[in-house]
């Protein structure tokens, strides 16, 4: 069999290129992608895997209404809040002024406007070029977000058989590219339920095929005992997780926070912070490096949003040998709960709980449903609810949301998730 992968974010998603390679053992494998991402592309590549660019998108005046009209009159997820939460974050990305008041101007008028105009919708009106090669593939896979709305109508009016692996448990409650004409693939049985509820997906086409990403826990968990450990000190671990400039700067302050506090509380512990790799600026994390208890987990950085295969089993060994693992909203904060680690959510430190917030970011769709419902005692909501967690981190009551999680996710090999992914 032939399975065509319409890929983005390509140098990030280092799990992605794990499972193609996998396919590619037991199929024939085409990636597609997009003009603009083909030298990333390019340089990840697989060997014995084909590239194709995707050429699809057409100029015109049609196009430029329905692309306009769907921006604003779209359907959305039912996690109303949170789909906005995040539109107002990618609002709030540009830098010119003048791009950044027109991006807050468009979504007022669609905080107004009624949601009428599905996905499948936006597909049919949508005119496409017919210029990707499309022959011979017997199966397309995609990855949410969706990397090409013009490929994706074309697919899907065309007949092509279109699989949609839900990438992450956050993509369910903010997305809006989910078509009746495909079917999706997700990490477990809550995320299905969120894609039936928030995205009125038909349960017929909704299964459970697991995480790739989470399939690093499984080598880990193969090769823990001969990984050297990499601080020989104890020590507690924040995973940063924003990109938003200002946010940044907000979560910068609770880490100092949480360092002055663990300072008087467990003198004995060092403060070991993981910058967010997809953020481009790591100067902003400059004020955390001359705190006393405080070690910045840095060394592996890219050129490009790659990680090593090597550094993300070291992470799982940082999470592993920690006292307890810190976060506000980050997967790195799931994924501690399959290690003895406990994991806390960070939920203070901010002034507002409306707009770009830092309590909007915390209080994500997933974070409150997937971890915060879970386990309330496992979210930090005050510097003296901090000392006393310090002061009694190894108490079970922290670890009962580790439990919880481990039972609602199967973990999967590489190759037994590429297997899955094709055959369900």
């Amino acid at each position: 069999m032939k399975i065509g992968f319409v890929v983005s974010f390509f140098d990030f998603r280092n799990d992605v290129r794990r499972v193609i390679t996998e396919v590619a053992q037991q199929h024939e494998v085409t990636i597609f992608g997009r003009p603009e991402n083909k030298e990333e592309i390019l340089r990840h590549l697989p060997s014995g895997v084909e590239f194709r660019l995707i050429n699809e998108k057409k100029g015109g005046w049609w196009n430029s209404l329905w692309i306009k009209l769907y921006i604003l009159f779209r359907q959305i997820p039912e996690s109303r809040h949170n789909f906005f939460l995040m539109e107002l974050f990618k609002a709030s990305l540009a830098t010119d002024a003048a791009v950044l008041k027109k991006n807050h101007q468009i979504l007022a008028w669609v905080r107004r406007l009624p949601k009428i105009i599905s996905y499948d919708f936006y597909l049919n009106r949508l005119q496409y070029r017919a210029q990707t090669d499309l022959t011979g593939i017997d199966q397309f896979v995609c990855f949410t977000a969706i990397a090409d709305d013009f490929l994706m109508a074309r697919l899907v009016r065309e007949k092509h058989p279109v699989k949609v692996y839900v990438y992450s448990w956050d993509h369910a409650c903010k997305h809006t590219c989910f078509s009746s004409r495909a079917t999706y693939v997700c990490w477990n049985e809550r995320i299905r339920k969120d894609l039936i509820y928030l995205q009125h997906v038909s349960p017929s086409q909704a299964s459970v095929v697991g995480a790739s990403q989470f399939a690093y826990i499984n080598e880990y968990r193969k090769v823990a005992a001969q990984l050297p450990r990499t601080y020989d000190f104890p020590y507690v671990y924040v995973g940063c997780a924003i990109g938003v400039v200002d946010l940044v700067r907000d979560e910068v302050s609770v880490i100092k926070q949480v360092a002055g506090v663990l300072q008087q509380a467990r003198p004995d512990l060092k403060l070991v912070v993981r910058p967010y790799p997809v953020q481009g600026n790591w100067e902003l994390y400059t004020p955390l490096r001359g705190l006393p208890n405080v070690v910045m987990d840095d060394g592996f950085q890219t050129l490009d949003l790659s990680v090593k295969d090597s550094h993300i089993l070291e992470k799982f060994e940082k999470i592993a040998n920690a006292d307890a693992f810190f976060h506000m909203g980050t997967t790195m904060g799931l994924e501690a709960c399959f290690t003895d680690t406990p994991s806390f959510m960070l939920d203070f430190g901010y002034t507002s709980t409306n707009g770009l917030s830092l309590y909007g970011f915390i209080h994500q769709y997933q974070n409150d449903r997937h971890l915060i419902e879970l386990a309330p005692q496992n979210a930090v909501r005050s510097t003296e609810q901090l000392a006393n967690i310090f002061k009694n981190l190894s108490s079970p009551t922290y670890r009962i949301l580790n439990g919880l999680v481990q039972s609602q996710y199967q973990i999967k090999s590489f190759q037994e998730f590429a297997n899955d992914l094709i055959a369900v």
